[in-house]
């Protein structure tokens, strides 16, 4: 005897009778038809009175559901939708598709959809009437997340991204669908910058690091958890060298190591993310070079300085890396007193000067430190036993003309050189040999011994 029967044979009210079986029955979506549930809505005009759904007439939560709050239940609730649980439709999505249409074009146009989203299951995530969870969720989003997604791992580290910790995924994923791989809610440093608003600017420089282009802040951060303080995905003294092999292949080959690429200390010199000066420089060659070398600024104070030095160029002569040259010289250079002359013992300081400016032993214009026509650098320079640049001249600046140096170490004593320059010429007294002078226009003699 089905439900209909048992009405006409005991006269009672249709209504009445499917009051008591929706109450008594441990079915509480007992309704097995939309006829059943529309005789049940002709009960009352009210979903929501002390007889019927009471739970609902005081709804608890911060944030209540609008449909709920107008009581309006058959927005979601619906005769047709019978048998199914709660009169809702089995796809929940079509039912929350009517009133939120943007998030349904959203999803729609979308290549990754979340699972729950996927199979229709809005309410997994969702309280359908009332919550103390912003967006009706049944749970903060990191408990969410955690009840499908293993999210232990993105806790290891001792250093926790803050959105991590705050347990706020949603900032970073979209919780329905979204064109990116994770379902990320913007691509590559777009994402990162919504928080980060200092790199705005930054990113609007000359110089962009190109992992920052390509793949965004996560090529080098872990944006979950990470071993320091800026969550990096190797130690700093490693990072560098993943993308910059050929670098680490080259200073480890260096027989002197400039002690800042040895250690991996990269950002001493270079931006990891943005500059307006070539190479992700953070400031001019000489600036970078003198925060180290402070002992060395008293050069830019000297009247002459070598060329290199007043374009603030260092690097010029300097591997900043590392040489298998003294003083990380690019090219080799002598730096003794006395040294038999060999082109090759050159090779840095003719990058800019030409040979001639010691080998020929007659000019005119090869250079100025010429006695009549005689050159005088090939006099002291081209011998068995020559002397180098730096017996007279200071590599980086002086106070006296030329670079002349105002003092030279030879052997344990420390002995002055004192230069006076002419129009034509000039003289110098060292403690090497007598004052001499010479003049390019009136010939010096002097009696050879």
């Amino acid at each position: 005897m089905n439900k209909a029967d048992i009405v006409k044979s005991t006269g009672i009210n249709l209504v009445l009778f499917l009051l008591i079986i929706h109450f008594f029955s441990d079915n509480t979506h007992s309704f097995t038809s939309s006829e059943e549930y529309s005789a049940h809505l002709k009960g009352s005009s009210s979903c929501t009175t002390q007889q019927c759904h009471a739970a609902f007439t005081n709804t608890q939560g911060k944030f209540v559901h609008s449909p709920v709050i107008s009581g309006e239940c058959s927005a979601c609730h619906s005769a047709e939708s019978y048998p199914s649980k709660y009169g809702v439709e089995p796809d929940q999505r079509s039912t929350c598709a009517k009133c939120h249409r943007s998030t349904e074009h959203e999803i729609q146009s979308s290549k990754i959809v979340h699972g729950p989203i996927r199979s229709g299951d809005c309410i997994s995530c969702h309280d359908a009437h009332a919550s103390d969870q912003q967006f009706l969720l049944r749970q903060s989003y990191s408990e969410l997340c955690s009840s499908c997604h293993n999210l232990k791992g993105f806790y290891a580290g001792e250093f926790i991204h803050k959105p991590v910790k705050d347990g706020n995924c949603g900032l970073c994923h979209d919780p329905h669908a979204s064109n990116y791989k994770s379902r990320l809610t913007d691509v590559g440093a777009n994402l990162c910058v919504i928080c980060h608003d200092d790199m705005v600017m930054g990113m609007t420089q000359d110089y962009i690091h190109a992992p920052l282009i390509k793949s965004g802040c996560t090529f080098c951060h872990d944006p979950h958890s990470g071993g320091n303080k800026l969550r990096l995905k190797e130690s700093p003294e490693q990072l560098c060298f993943i993308c910059h092999k050929e670098k680490k292949n080259e200073v480890s080959h260096y027989i002197r190591k400039h002690k800042p690429a040895y250690e991996g200390q990269c950002i001493t010199c270079h931006s990891p993310h943005y500059s307006e000066i070539k190479y992700l420089l953070l400031d001019q060659i000489d600036t970078l070079c003198y925060n180290c070398h402070k002992d060395k600024s008293v050069w830019k104070n000297m009247r002459f300085q070598h060329g290199p030095l007043v374009q603030g160029n260092c690097t010029s002569c300097h591997n900043p890396h590392g040489s298998d040259n003294a003083f990380i010289l690019r090219l080799s250079f002598p730096h003794k007193f006395y040294t038999e002359y060999k082109s090759e013992k050159y090779d840095l300081c003719f990058l800019c000067h030409k040979k001639a400016l010691v080998t020929v032993e007659e000019t005119e214009t090869a250079t100025n430190f010429r006695n009549g026509n005689i050159n005088l650098h090939r006099v002291h320079v081209k011998k068995k036993k020559g002397r180098t640049c730096r017996a007279c001249h200071d590599v980086h600046a002086s106070d006296q003309e030329g670079r002349i140096r105002d003092e030279f170490p030879f052997g344990q004593v420390t002995i002055p050189l004192v230069y006076s320059k002419t129009k034509t010429g000039g003289s110098c007294i060292p403690g090497c040999h007598k004052e001499r002078g010479y003049d390019r226009i009136d010939k010096v003699m002097y009696e050879d011994k």
